[in-house]
């Protein structure tokens, strides 16, 4: 029974959100689309986005505030649009030394760090069959 909860642990579609300590990562893919993000030392990185145009981030930012939200985690990006209901989340960025925000789809981004939910428990086991006689 652990032995088929952990497959099908290992079996989950992305995200996955793991981390400990001071490092966090997301890795998201679904039908083409990608978003990495990692997390050290008090900043989140970008290290995929694509397309591009979905996330409105690429690779090689630095995400520093969803909206009012100073972001240092990954985790904190993901609580701060949970907690917001708006169609557009701003980010502000770092990208080539210059700090810039950019209005981003916010439903995007709940997609990739919301994490799946559990699957299902397996039915229990069948009772065993009762001899004939």
């Amino acid at each position: 029974m652990r032995a088929c909860a952990i497959c099908l642990m290992l079996l989950l579609p992305l995200p996955t959100l793991a981390g400990g300590g001071s490092a966090q990562t997301l890795e998201w893919r679904q039908d083409g689309a990608r978003l990495s993000l990692r997390s050290t030392e008090g900043q989140v990185h970008v290290d995929a986005a694509s397309p591009e145009v979905r996330f409105g981030v690429r690779r090689g930012d630095r995400i520093l505030r969803m909206d009012d939200t100073a972001v240092r985690r990954v985790e904190h990006l993901a609580v701060a649009l949970r907690h917001s209901y708006a169609a557009t989340a701003y980010l502000l960025l770092r990208r080539d030394k210059r700090e810039l925000t950019v209005a981003v789809d916010a439903a995007a981004w709940r997609q990739a760090l919301d994490a799946p939910p559990p699957p299902p428990p397996p039915p229990p086991p069948a009772p065993p069959a009762r001899p004939r006689r």
